[in-house]
């Protein structure tokens, strides 16, 4: 019976350092080109309460260092409006100039999200930028620009009750949300090769 303990103490364990290290990446917010906000599927056209907070960051570091751009990138994932055009309503109506906000509403995952706005980027010959997104997604998001070759900083809410109320679920599925982009990943590398 004893034994049944230690393991439950240690499975606790294993899961709480688990978090404490996804919760604790290194956050580079500042100066920048742009500010890139990864989408979030927003059912039914409402914005998701993990999106609100990635574009409520967004606007504070907008208007604190009055980056050139806020790219949104994000398709229509979860309703028939891309994810872009409800974020960029949702910036506008906030009050960032609609001439200050790029929409990138063709990706599908956080993969192409990231090659998407790039190229918006470079499109538009800007070279620096932020990430925007949850606590919870930034060492994957970051796995994913360094296989890719791409480089930027990474800025996202770090307030207990957010890490509490309702990212501690998804922190836990982000372990499943890797293994399925590993192939996604892959399939892009192979076809820059080819």
């Amino acid at each position: 019976m004893v034994w049944i303990g230690w393991i439950i103490a240690i499975a606790a364990m294993t899961v709480l350092t688990y978090i404490c290290w996804l919760h604790a990446v290194m956050l580079q917010p500042g100066k920048a080109d742009a500010l890139i906000v990864l989408g979030y599927v927003s059912k039914d056209g409402r914005i998701h309460p993990l999106l609100k907070e990635r574009l409520d960051e967004a606007y504070k570091l907008f208007r604190q260092y009055g980056h050139e751009y806020i790219i949104v990138s994000g398709g229509a994932v979860g309703s028939r409006r891309s994810e872009a055009e409800l974020m960029e309503k949702y910036l506008i109506e906030k009050g960032v100039p609609a001439k200050r906000v790029l929409k990138e509403d063709k990706s599908n995952n956080t993969v192409q999200n990231l090659i998407f706005s790039k190229r918006l980027m470079e499109q538009y010959q800007l070279k620096s930028f932020v990430i925007i997104t949850n606590l919870f997604h930034v060492r994957r998001t970051k796995y994913i620009m360094h296989r890719l070759g791409i480089k930027g900083g990474f800025c996202a809410n770090r307030s207990l009750r957010s890490i509490l109320g309702f990212q501690l679920k998804l922190t836990l599925l982000e372990i499943r949300a890797f293994r399925l982009t590993l192939p996604i990943i892959k399939r892009v590398i192979n076809d820059q090769i080819d």
